[in-house]
């Protein structure tokens, strides 16, 4: 027997076929995730999205001679984006990507209505522009006289095509600034206070559970049987803490990818006033009765492509370059600049979309390679910084944390990591964890039990820190790095309210 993991990425798309009895990855299919801009902002192109995905269950499909014994599709996915639809199922609007800034005006007018900390209160997480709700009351708004129907994120919009049941799934209900994080259910006062229906959002169900069996149309266009059971898996970095086994509160996931987050399963949501203050998001976990402390920094594999962007560089340009660092020693020793990596943004504990890049320490002899190290180096300022404050909310200190993601494939950086962070680094090398989780939920949610998930101890790779090297990044994150941060929110939070 067989299950699908889809993963609906920022930067790329994934469809991965398992073998339910131990989980080896049987075939693997992959496309650029298609998005345009326009003059509002960035948007996923939905239609494209969809053939990519029915591309790929073909593919995955031909792969193997016995496809009717494939068993679960399920879908995992980025949070906050998503698709409205009116009452005969047409999309509304653009279907716009999970960092488009054009929602401010109506992230404004959702705070003036309920109040930044009673939006806390209730949802767990803080007041932002990239919120489901926001994305709604703008394509509500330039909707002409269309009146909307139901809203479903992407990963349950995909589910929806599938098997034609809509369902949302309580880990991504939890990025809509809509879902009442203690009564479990969509928070009524918040869609009153907004002029919403309710009924705008599907009944919930939980990661995995089957929501319907394939459509015919499907079956035939697939080669996948009619009788294979569809499901959300839910948000992407939850899904993928699923397939390295982070299910402890003394455990701590990096995961990497377009952003990087850092994420801790908890027994109950803290939505006190210091995590208010600090920015960091509550939110209900892909496993059964277990909640989420998880924070976004926008920009970590962004920040690489930014800058192979800049310097015109290929994939085996970069490569070559950070096996150079790696080989020279340069995660050893910091250098004299660095990056602020707010290219999106800042992500918590000073959260802003007016956030923008610094760079610093830059002089006439910076090249390529040096600025390369002020990337990377800023990536990790930014991780510990974050870091830290998990570390002074909760009390705890992780001496380790697994990585998984694109960093994974990068010994330089997590080297860097390591060093930085002043802890040891364990990286999983699986291939495509958020694939692997979705499918490990779907099978499990439809019954199937694998006889053997568990990951062998050569798929982790271990990098500890130099202490030495360690004292030197900590004075120049300590002495540097930190003062210019909070110096430059602070003129960004000036600027915002003063505008040129």
């Amino acid at each position: 027997m067989y299950a699908i993991g889809i993963d609906v990425g920022t930067t790329n798309c994934k469809v991965c076929l398992y073998r339910i009895a131990d989980f080896a990855l049987m075939k693997k299919h992959s496309f650029i995730t298609p998005k345009k801009l326009t003059e509002y902002g960035s948007d996923f192109e939905i239609t494209e999205l969809w053939k990519g995905i029915i591309v790929g269950l073909n593919s995955v499909a031909d792969s193997v001679s016995d496809p009717e014994n494939i068993a679960t599709i399920s879908v995992a996915s980025v949070g906050e984006a998503g698709v409205l639809l009116d009452a005969d199922d047409i999309i509304i609007g653009p279907v716009m990507t999970w960092y488009d800034t054009r929602t401010q005006p109506q992230s404004e007018r959702v705070i003036s209505r309920i109040g930044e900390s009673r939006l806390y209160d209730i949802t767990g997480i803080p007041a932002h522009s990239n919120y489901s709700l926001n994305k709604i009351l703008w394509l509500t708004e330039h909707a002409d006289d269309t009146r909307p129907a139901s809203w479903l994120c992407l990963a349950e919009y995909i589910a929806f095509r599938l098997c034609g049941v809509k369902r949302a799934e309580y880990s991504l209900a939890s990025r809509t600034l809509a879902f009442d994080i203690t009564q479990n259910g969509w928070s009524e006062e918040i869609c009153s206070a907004m002029d919403i229906p309710v009924s705008l959002f599907s009944p919930l169900v939980a990661a995995g559970e089957p929501t319907g069996t394939l459509l015919a149309e499907l079956s035939a266009a697939t080669g996948i049987p009619r009788c294979a059971k569809i499901s959300v898996a839910g948000h992407d970095h939850m899904v993928g803490s699923v397939a390295v086994g982070i299910t402890q509160e003394d455990q701590i996931l990096n995961s990497t990818g377009t952003t990087e987050g850092l994420l801790v399963v908890r027994n109950k949501p803290s939505a006190t006033e210091s995590y208010y203050h600090s920015r960091v998001s509550n939110g209900h976990h892909v496993l059964r009765d277990a909640w989420t402390l998880y924070a976004s920094l926008p920009s970590a594999g962004y920040a690489i492509e930014w800058f192979c962007k800049l310097f015109n560089l290929k994939p085996a340009d970069f490569n070559c370059m950070t096996h150079w660092l790696m080989n020279k020693g340069a995660a050893e020793m910091p250098s004299d600049s660095f990056l602020i990596p707010h290219l999106r943004g800042s992500g918590p504990p000073r959260r802003t979309i007016y956030a923008r890049g610094l760079v610093y320490g830059v002089k006439d002899q910076t090249d390529a390679e040096e600025f390369l190290k002020a990337v990377f180096q800023g990536l990790c300022y930014e991780l510990r910084h974050l870091l830290e404050t998990y570390e002074s909310l909760t009390g705890s200190h992780w001496t380790s944390v697994m990585v998984i993601g694109a960093a994974c494939q990068n010994p330089y950086w997590l080297q860097l990591k390591s060093t930085i962070l002043n802890r040891e680094i364990v990286a999983c090398g699986i291939p495509e964890a958020v694939s692997r989780g979705a499918a490990l939920l779907g099978a499990r949610g439809a019954g199937f039990e694998p006889q053997n998930c568990s990951l062998p101890e050569n798929a982790f790779t271990r990098y500890q820190p130099d202490e030495k090297s360690a004292q030197r990044f900590s004075v120049v994150y300590e002495q540097i790095y930190k003062h210019l941060y909070e110096t430059k929110i602070q003129i960004e939070n000036q600027m915002s309210r003063t505008p040129l």
